[in-house]
């Protein structure tokens, strides 16, 4: 009878193996809370001479989800493996793989937030300090819902990037960008409020439980909302002197907008 890190490892791999994004996720979960007992499992599994022959169907996949896997249980099992498996004749896709993912050895987590989830924050930001301070602060906001997160990454944001954030579906993972170089004064407050929106609403995708990659209407209008909640939560003083100041001038372009459909409607035009 397979015990429950086996089943969870099967349930990842078949979910990797047709696509499900729903079981990814399930199985993922459940892999990471087998703790030393997927461990075993997932060691097991590339100790197999698979590896070392020319993949077939998703077997291809399923090295690197191994390895991202037992990279987030344990490190140091993570980076004994990675050893091993270097001294193996793996078949060159796989050893491609194996250096890509060996990098991961040299991650190592700026923080930790919530349960323990690990915050990843890329070696090339500047302001490494300002971010980790930042995801410490708002990930103790009432209201957040964190769990089943697996990890969040702050990545170096660049000119051909055309999102602020997202969210990894998959692995349950929040990502966030962030300018490589530093600000400060005007500038870094607001990077700061529109870095904690995006990680409000990426969260958002999380806590409401989405699962249809891509831009979903609905999904982010639901994403966007549960951001605002949190930052009225967060700064509750901002917030009521925003809607005290936007309010007016959201009434008086409301008004305008108005008046000029109204100017562009032939019965209107008639009457002039």
């Amino acid at each position: 009878m397979k015990t429950e890190a086996q089943k969870a490892v099967d349930t990842l791999l078949r979910g990797v193996s047709t696509g499900q994004v729903e079981t990814v996720r399930d199985g993922w979960r459940a892999v990471l809370q087998g703790g030393a007992a997927s461990v075993a499992i997932i060691r097991d599994k590339l100790n197999s001479p698979t590896w070392e022959t020319a993949p077939r169907g998703p077997v291809s996949k399923y090295f690197c989800v191994l390895l991202i896997a037992l990279d987030e249980l344990d490190p140091d099992a993570f980076a004994r493996e990675v050893a091993a498996l270097r001294l193996r004749k793996l078949n060159p896709m796989h050893a491609r793989a194996l250096r890509m993912l060996s990098q991961r050895v040299l991650d190592k987590p700026a923080t930790r937030v919530g349960d323990g989830i690990p915050v990843y924050v890329a070696a090339e930001i500047a302001d490494r300090e300002i971010v980790v301070g930042n995801i410490e602060r708002w990930s103790l906001t009432k209201g957040l819902s964190l769990e089943n997160v697996t990890r969040i990454d702050v990545i170096a944001r660049n000119p051909d990037m055309d999102y602020l954030g997202r969210y990894n579906i998959l692995y349950s993972g929040i990502i966030l960008t962030w300018p490589s170089y530093t600000a400060r004064g005007i500038k870094l407050w607001w990077r700061r409020l529109d870095a904690e929106f995006t990680f409000y609403h990426e969260v958002g995708h999380h806590a409401c439980g989405h699962l249809e990659g891509g831009t979903v209407v609905e999904q982010e209008k639901e994403a966007d909302d549960y951001a605002r909640a949190l930052m009225r939560s967060s700064r509750p003083i901002f917030a009521a002197v925003g809607r005290i100041v936007l309010w007016p001038l959201k009434a008086l372009l409301a008004g305008h907008i108005a008046r000029a459909k109204a100017r562009a409607h032939p019965a209107y035009r008639g009457a002039e």
